[in-house]
């Protein structure tokens, strides 16, 4: 019971010491088929940019009270409390289109069955001369709820949704521009008693992305196909 005949044994079993991981692999057994699908629609809207449209889309919930997170602030100030008036929430919905860059967002109290059609409404009305919009998506009920499909199916919408493999959230680049929402105006924010205020600096900052640009490309990791 040496701790080198412990060694010789644990190499001769072929045990090796690990350390854990951040995630697992998503246990969805259609991964690749789904996977194979966006790309396979993402080349449709690189090579047609005009007519086939891909976005990814999310959501997202911030809060009145700024987020406990590390950011630049003077040597000797004091980092914001997670404090302030009643605790708000607001929800988020939003693409990010994966030629442009252009980032398409609505605030909303919350985002049940009709809100989530009328977002996907309001996001085909930017696009009217498109033949086509896929938008990827993760697997939350109400994006394939019954009154959202019929009701996208009963006007005859162009938009056709693409489910995400099942808990795999480093597939969807829209993730990132909540990191970025998150990193350049939640934490730590001083606007914890000025909850209107904070509700339009951000409706102005989603504003501000909405043309899109190369840089946001490359920050969400949707870098250009190559030609």
């Amino acid at each position: 019971m040496s701790l080198p005949g412990i060694c010789k044994l644990l190499k001769r079993l072929d045990v090796r010491y690990k350390r854990g991981r951040a995630h697992v692999h998503s246990p969805d057994p259609l991964y690749d088929q789904k996977m194979a699908d966006m790309s396979n629609a993402r080349i449709l809207a690189h090579s047609a940019p005009k007519e086939v449209i891909f976005l990814y889309e999310d959501e997202f919930t911030f809060f009145s009270r700024p987020v406990v997170g590390r950011c630049y602030q003077p040597r000797t100030s004091k980092g914001a409390k997670a404090s302030g008036a009643a605790l708000e929430t607001r929800r988020l919905a939003g693409c990010v289109d994966v030629a442009s860059g252009a980032v398409i967002v609505r605030q909303r109290d919350h985002f049940n069955v009709k809100e989530m059609y009328r977002f996907f409404y309001f996001v085909e009305k930017q696009y009217p001369d498109a033949d086509v919009i896929y938008i990827a998506l993760d697997n939350w009920p109400v994006h394939f709820h019954g009154y959202v499909t019929d009701h996208l199916a009963a006007r005859n919408s162009r938009i056709r949704l693409l489910p995400l493999p099942t808990y795999a959230p480093w597939t969807n680049p829209m993730e990132k521009v909540w990191l970025k929402l998150s990193r350049e105006w939640l934490t730590q924010h001083p606007y914890g008693t000025r909850w209107q205020e904070l509700k339009a600096l951000i409706t102005r900052w989603f504003d501000e992305l909405r043309e899109g640009s190369a840089e946001l490309l490359h920050e969400v990791g949707l870098l250009p196909l190559e030609d």
